[in-house]
């Protein structure tokens, strides 16, 4: 697939996904969220690829959704007979990546800076980890608009930052900055603006160097037991353990440990890193 509105290359064994409509601040349009579903697939499905870096091109991550086209776009489906339901089915379809990326997916960083707003705040929590640069601005927004909030932000927000705060944010929209998004941990670091990328790189890189079969299953394991009872997260946790001590990988940590060296989880013969 070509892509217009983002960018899409792999930095040794990372991945950088890049919004790109910089003369507009990225504003999100919906050809962006096809791109960015494609992008991700094949992210994900790359075996040379073992981290995901998620950033915007230009002054901004992403400065919302460009309401003119998004209005624009939704009047001419109406025009051509396209129901409210048939669009909302349509924009359901665009989230099977962001779904399939969170449960059996690589490890995902965001790397936000100048604006984050709306879209630009709600699909970074899609992501494992959030890097924003100092002087970054951030607002949920969809309440200006008569919205709520998508992305499966509704599902997120609250466990990440908590629910009393979540809805603070979305039911009084306002600009927040990077400190405050960090002190009330929507965010996982802040940094200067010049130093964002080489942080987020640097963490992408030592995240793909890790054990590719042990990270996908505790990422899953982290979003699956989010909704699962004590009972059902010991035993997913169990199921996986055991998968995972008949590895390669597992081997190869161990041999590195006893070594007093650091493990080499991609070296040819450590390839099989699914269970045996």
């Amino acid at each position: 697939m070509s892509y217009r509105y983002i960018l899409y290359e792999v930095r040794g064994r990372v991945a950088v996904i890049t919004l790109n409509r910089p003369e507009k601040l990225n504003a999100w349009v919906y050809q962006m969220g096809l791109e960015l579903g494609d992008a991700l697939r094949e992210a994900n499905e790359d075996d040379g690829v073992g981290a995901l870096v998620l950033t915007g091109a230009g002054r901004a991550f992403c400065a919302g959704a460009d309401i003119i086209e998004e209005f624009k776009r939704r009047a001419d489906a109406q025009d051509a007979g396209i129901s409210v339901e048939d669009m909302e089915g349509n924009l359901a379809s665009r989230f099977t990546a962001l779904r399939d990326l969170l449960l059996h997916g690589k490890p995902t960083i965001a790397a936000i800076h100048g604006y984050a707003i709306g879209v630009g705040l709600t699909l970074p929590l899609n992501c494992d980890m959030r890097i924003v640069a100092e002087g970054t601005k951030l607002n949920t927004m969809f309440l200006r608009v008569g919205l709520v909030p998508e992305f499966g932000s509704s599902y997120l927000l609250p466990r990440i930052i908590g629910l009393a705060k979540a809805c603070e944010l979305v039911y009084m929209p306002r600009m927040m900055d990077a400190q405050e998004a960090l002190e009330i941990g929507l965010v996982n670091r802040v940094v200067p603006a010049d130093r964002l990328m080489a942080e987020a790189m640097a963490l992408g890189e030592t995240l793909a160097n890790g054990p590719t079969f042990a990270l996908r299953k505790a990422k899953e394991a982290l979003y699956r037991n989010l909704d699962a009872t004590y009972f059902e997260a010991v035993a997913r946790e169990s199921k996986f353990f055991a998968e995972c001590m008949s590895t390669a990988e597992h081997r190869e940590g161990i041999k590195a440990f006893l070594e007093r060296r650091e493990p080499d989880f991609h070296r040819p013969d450590v390839a099989d890193r699914a269970p045996e």
